[in-house]
């Protein structure tokens, strides 16, 4: 209905010749070169931490499974003092595995944000310069159906990985 309204705004209802593009913005942040390179990055840190954690996972199961072995043998203190190291290096690795989260995510965010921003501006350009009326954007989920024939991310990919990021981008880099 509101999609109807606006399309009916933009003079589709009154016969005028419109253009209507669409371009999926994730597919294009994950296929253009400067979002391999960003992702490539953030599957390098957390390939790195995983290590990291599997390690200190693995230490964990170690000591639960020595607990369990041995519990019966120790005294109440003993077992008392083992459980508390246990739970304490479970709740560490728990702590651990959230903040790794936590950081892909705002790393990722980091890497991306100014990709899509600059993918934003390719698609404002591109639309007045090659007669479009209307861009829609396909991963948002407010897109139900399309001509694949209206898909255009292939070409904004191409002209984003031909013209690199934007200068803006470049300054902020070297600030």
């Amino acid at each position: 209905m509101a999609l109807g309204a606006v399309l009916a705004t933009a003079g589709i209802g009154r016969g005028a010749e419109q253009r209507i593009g669409v371009v999926d913005m994730q597919r294009a942040l994950n296929e253009c070169n400067a979002g391999r390179k960003a992702k490539d990055q953030v599957k390098g840190k957390f390939e790195k931490a995983q290590e990291d954690l599997k390690r200190q996972r693995e230490d964990l199961d170690r000591r639960r499974d020595d607990y369990d072995k041995k519990a019966l043998a120790l005294s109440e203190d003993q077992r008392r003092d083992l459980e508390k190291d246990i739970e304490g290096r479970a709740t560490e690795f728990k702590r651990k595995y959230e903040d790794l989260q936590r950081d892909l995510k705002r790393t990722d965010g980091e890497l991306t944000s100014g990709i899509v921003e600059d993918l934003y501006g390719v698609v404002q350009q591109y639309g007045p310069e090659h007669g479009y009326s209307m861009i829609l954007e396909a991963s948002s989920g407010a897109l139900l159906y399309s001509e694949k024939s209206n898909d255009i991310t292939d070409e904004i990919i191409k002209i984003y990985d031909s013209s690199g990021p934007s200068k803006s981008r470049k300054g902020k880099k070297n600030d």
